[in-house]
């Protein structure tokens, strides 16, 4: 039954006003008409020029009748009363209308100084420092708009911060001007705090702030508390963010769009600023951790999802991205049936779905993102199944389980010609047909044929990608261009952009998807299938453009075919972007595959792919150029024939990467698309590495304390056999695609191994290393899993998490004892086995020592005992 209670969290509306700036500046124009109205009436007989222009010189006549004496025949005392008036009223209007335009906008914020309300001897630093991490946290603090593609947008900055105005009455000769220059609004928010303490509670450390607009006099308060006070500031720098990004511009951007008048979560605006900043540093693991939190917050934020699946196909978790964007086509408000039939209505069905975009621009660009990366997905088939067949998803067989029949509901045409090639059937029957075929491939692990459903419904997804773009580009773009010329015009504009707001994906792009692209994968995966000679002529009924048949894989894909087809479909389009060079250069990339053999069409089809990417790096002006460089050498499926090493189109590649993004490195060479299971266990090894140069630390650091509690040291104990459970766990090959045990682990660290995780400068290292490190630092794929097999035999064995785990125990009988702490030659024993135990794995991992003085370590690691003359002539022992 309905719970008539519950409400949804987005019914709440902003505690501050929202900023009606265009009504302000309506009422502002009929101010104005009055103004010249009065001036017409008080003008009247009193013109100042009759030619030209005399409706002019009636209004400067009646201006100046105004101001004449009444002696000279001026205007009358009711026909200066009345302009005054109306000039009062403008100017109030004008006042009001620059509030709210500021707070929308949002104008200048202005930070206090932090009051200090803390008791005396609180240790803290000085109120001043405290004020200026709080507007540094304000100041960086930058909007990350959602990007469809691989490549992520500069950031956007969303605040402006400026000092108050101060009235120092020995100094009112320079204040007085500051104060009038006030009369004119400069100001939109004010931010003020107090600081607190209080004890008894884990987080003592705490901050009461206040965000007051000065549009309407609308105000805010809430106390954050944190462990610590930079903790504190930045749980207020980002309450302080989402309280005034529902009531700003910012705020009708996206992901915030349907967040516009309600209220946010601060969790949710610093879970999605935290996982773009981890995406851009390359911890996609920790990213990812972040999105599925930002996505529990929202769940039906479509933007959220396409960022949450971009980076799940970053991690080479195809299959997990591809459950994240069919779960989340809909989150436009149609049904699940309705979109199924809208994606495969024919052509001849004069049906108003056709023009759903049309009628709805905006729910278009909100879906733009998950659509496009579905079809992306789906139509890089030769990754998509054979992660499929090989059930490589993160929970294996039930993320199948679960997305089978989602797949066979949206997707059945596709398996209609499988077993009836060229039967006509009634439609019911061909459903049923349909149904029966798909489920059955899927379930099956014939790569081939997946590969040749999914390369079908990627198709189709494209088609209906392209026909909805060009509805929606009918209300969609043109108005945001048309501003951004006419700022071109205006000289009071603070800054300009020479064209609009332009869509994610550039038409020219879905021009070069729907007309090459997307039909060359379709016959490359029909060849692999079978050789089959119209490999489009089972969509006949299904699209809303006659399908083409002009490409053949293997008979006569040549460079000049390609580049007349290419050339056709960009001039539907913008030939200048870079999304279209970057898609025509994956059409050449894709050509590469269909005769591996022929060197000199290889290096034809490479001189064509890197020409391409240079127009496209050239065309970024250094928007996109950092991130989509990831992607580009290290990623993207499409590109793969161009990362063989030891061929020319690899030495094309390589000149090309080296000469756009210079690296003081010397480039030996590119990894291999998509994260292979090789390169998720090349992380694993360098987590291990820094994970183990953290460890060291913190033991010798324990080592030279002086005396320690026995509840102290139980909780070190407690942290390491955690920490060494965690590693028996990432060793093993059965959980090589768990990354939550990965990010556990660095959060476990992260949060009992302070300060030095914190100051280890690779810790936690990125998925993707940085171009500049070197890639012969590690040992060869063969080798690493070698490694981590024999650490994760270690592990089962292991003494460290034996003794930890005794150890532990012991000490709690001891304090039970009586026994309140250690001694300090007992500690140093203790603290420095253990740092041996992490350095010689350290040295291990980094091929400095063989693998037995590792296990020598660990046997060697101090076995707390009871102190008894019997145990106290172990060489292990350390008795207390």
């Amino acid at each position: 039954m309905f719970n008539g209670q519950a409400e949804n969290e987005r019914s709440l509306t902003a505690p501050l006003p929202a900023p009606r700036f265009v009504a302000w500046w309506v009422w502002c124009a009929v101010g104005f008409v009055g103004l010249i109205a009065a001036l017409w009436w008080a003008g009247t007989g009193r013109t100042a020029w009759d030619e030209p222009l005399g409706f002019l010189g009636r209004i400067f006549g009646g201006l100046g009748a105004v101001f004449q004496p009444s002696a000279h025949k001026g205007a009358s005392i009711g026909a200066r009363l009345a302009f005054f008036l109306v000039l009062l009223l403008l100017l109030y209007l004008l006042w009001r209308a620059t509030r709210a335009w500021l707070a929308y906008k949002p104008g200048a914020v202005d930070v206090q100084q932090l009051e200090d309300a803390t008791p005396a001897g609180t240790a803290k630093p000085c109120d001043v420092d405290l004020t200026a991490r709080l507007r540094r946290r304000l100041s960086d603090s930058s909007m990350y708009p959602p990007a469809t593609l691989p490549a992520q947008a500069p950031a956007e900055s969303f605040l402006e911060l400026l000092g108050d105005v101060e009235i120092d009455p020995d100094k009112l000769g320079t204040a007085l001007p500051k104060l009038l220059s006030r009369l004119r609004p400069k100001l939109a928010y004010r931010v003020s705090g107090v600081l607190q303490f209080r004890e008894a509670e884990s987080d003592q450390y705490g901050m009461t702030v206040t965000v007051t607009a000065f549009l309407f006099g609308g105000s805010r308060a809430a106390t954050i508390w944190g462990s610590d006070w930079d903790d504190v500031i930045r749980k207020a720098g980002s309450w302080i963010i989402s309280t005034m990004l529902p009531v700003t511009r910012a705020g009708r951007l996206p992901p915030w769009r349907h967040w516009w008048g309600r209220e946010i979560k601060p969790e949710l605006y610093e879970a999605y600023q935290e996982a773009n900043e981890l995406c851009r540093e390359g911890r996609h693991h920790e990213a990812l951790e972040q999105y599925f939190s930002a996505v529990r917050l929202d769940p039906t934020n479509p933007y959220l999802r396409a960022e949450l699946a971009e980076t799940q196909e970053k991690m080479g978790l195809h299959i997990d991205a591809l459950d994240t964007c069919q779960r989340a086509l809909t989150l436009d408000g149609q049904n699940a049936r309705g979109y199924r039939k809208r994606l495969w209505q024919s052509r001849w069905n004069p049906h108003w779905r056709r023009l759903r975009y049309f009628r709805h621009p905006r729910l278009y660009r909100e879906l733009l993102g998950l659509r496009y990366r579905n079809s992306i997905i789906l139509g890089t088939s030769e990754t998509t199944a054979d992660q499929w067949c090989a059930h490589k998803g993160t929970t294996g067989d039930q993320t199948h389980e679960h997305l089978i029949p989602l797949l066979v509901e949206r997707y059945w045409p596709t398996a209609v010609s499988l077993d009836d090639e060229g039967t006509v059937l009634h439609r019911r029957r061909r459903k049923e047909l349909g149904r029966e075929s798909l489920r059955r491939t899927l379930e099956t692990r014939d790569k081939a044929e997946v590969r040749l459903v999914m390369q079908r419904a990627a198709i189709q997804e494209t088609a209906r990608l392209a026909a909805d773009d060009a509805w929606a580009r009918v209300w969609l773009y043109w108005p945001q261009g048309l501003w951004s010329w006419t700022r071109i015009l205006w000289p009071a504009a603070y800054y300009q952009s020479v064209r609009g707001a332009q869509p994610s994906v550039t038409r020219g792009a879905f021009q070069i998807n729907r007309r090459v692209w997307a039909p060359l994968r379709l016959v490359w995966a029909s060849s692999v299938y079978g050789g089959i000679w119209e490999p489009q002529k089972w969509r006949r009924g299904y699209a809303w453009r006659r399908p083409g048949n002009w490409l053949c894989w293997n008979e006569w894909l040549e460079v000049p075919s390609l580049r007349w087809r290419l050339r056709l479909a960009a001039l539907l389009g913008s030939r200048r972007d870079w999304h279209t060079h970057y898609n025509s250069a994956c059409v050449y990339a894709v050509a590469m595959h269909a005769d591996r053999d022929h060197e000199t069409l290889q290096k034809k089809l490479a001189e064509r792919v890197v020409g391409h990417l240079e127009q496209s790096v050239q065309a970024t002006c250094g928007n996109f150029a950092t991130v989509e460089r990831s992607w580009m050498v290290k990623d993207d499926p499409d590109l793969a024939p161009l990362r063989a090493e030891g061929t020319s189109p690899n030495t094309l590649f390589n000149n090309f990467v080296r000469t756009t993004y210079p690296s003081p490195e010397a480039f030996e060479h590119i990894p291999p698309s998509s994260r292979s299971d090789e390169q998720l266990r090349e992380y694993d090894y360098r987590l291990l590495e820094e994970i183990a140069r953290v460890m060291q630390q913190v033991w010798n650091q324990r080592s030279e304390k002086a005396g320690v509690n026995t509840q102290c040291a139980t909780e070190w104990l407690r942290v390491e056999r955690r920490i060494w459970k965690f590693i028996r766990g990432i060793s093993d090959s059965a959980n090589i695609r768990r990354w939550q045990d990965r990010v556990s682990l660095i959060r476990y660290i992260q949060a009992n191994c302070q300060p030095a995780s914190s100051s280890a400068p690779g810790f936690p290292p990125p998925l993707v290393p940085d171009e500049g490190a070197s890639p012969n630092g590690l040992p060869e794929p063969k080798e690493i899993k070698e490694t981590l097999a024999e650490l994760n035999r270690d592990m089962e064995m292991a003494r460290a998490y034996s003794t930890s785990n005794e150890g532990q125990r012991l000490l709690r009988e001891r304090a039970v004892d009586g026994m309140a702490q250690l001694d300090t030659k007992t500690i140093r024993k203790l603290s420095t086995g253990y740092a041996a135990a992490w350095q010689t794995l350290e040295d291990w991992l980094e091929r400095e020592v063989d693998h037995e003085p590792f296990c020598h370590a660990l046997e060697d690691v101090p076995e707390l005992t009871r102190r008894a003359p019997a145990a106290a002539h172990g060489r292990r022992k350390l008795p207390i």
